[in-house]
């Protein structure tokens, strides 16, 4: 597990092994260790077919909430790391709050002039006027940078 706030930022992801569990309790299971995630932190699942089943079950039940990402698929041994997307970045939160819980967004700062070292306590709404940028500038490019690494 990761620092106190619960983003697992420095740990390896929990494993989730059902090749040993009933299927009828396996998808109930895996939504149970999902929900139970922190906004940001993954689970790796390990099964013995590929899940594609389920990928559209959580598309269909949690769409824009999860990332999938392949790390193994077969012929034995299937591994995928689900992951808990973060909420969309917000003109209130902090520059500050975004840097430390949103990968990849300290190079957008850095591009667009927001400084996030002594700046950490300004709103983005703040941090944007300072810099002489638009906001909605600002936000559309966190945002996008959050799911190019989703």
């Amino acid at each position: 597990m990761g620092h106190e706030c619960g983003c697992h930022s420095g740990g390896a992801p929990a494993v989730l092994d059902v090749r040993e569990m009933a299927p009828r309790i396996r998808h109930p299971k895996i939504f149970e260790t999902f929900d139970a995630l922190a906004p940001g932190a993954a689970f790796i699942l390990v099964n013995d077919h590929d899940p594609k089943p389920l990928l559209y079950q959580f598309k269909f039940e949690r769409a824009e909430q999860f990332g999938w990402r392949y790390l193994e698929e077969g012929p034995q041994v299937w591994r995928v790391e689900i992951a808990k997307r973060l909420p969309a970045i917000r003109a209130e939160q902090t520059v500050g709050d975004v840097a430390h819980h949103y990968a990849g967004t300290l190079e957008v700062m850095k591009t667009m002039g927001i400084n996030h070292c002594c700046g950490a306590q300004l709103t983005l709404s703040e941090a944007a006027a300072s810099a002489g940028i638009s906001l909605d500038s600002l936000l559309k490019a966190l945002n996008e940078s959050q799911q190019a690494t989703a």
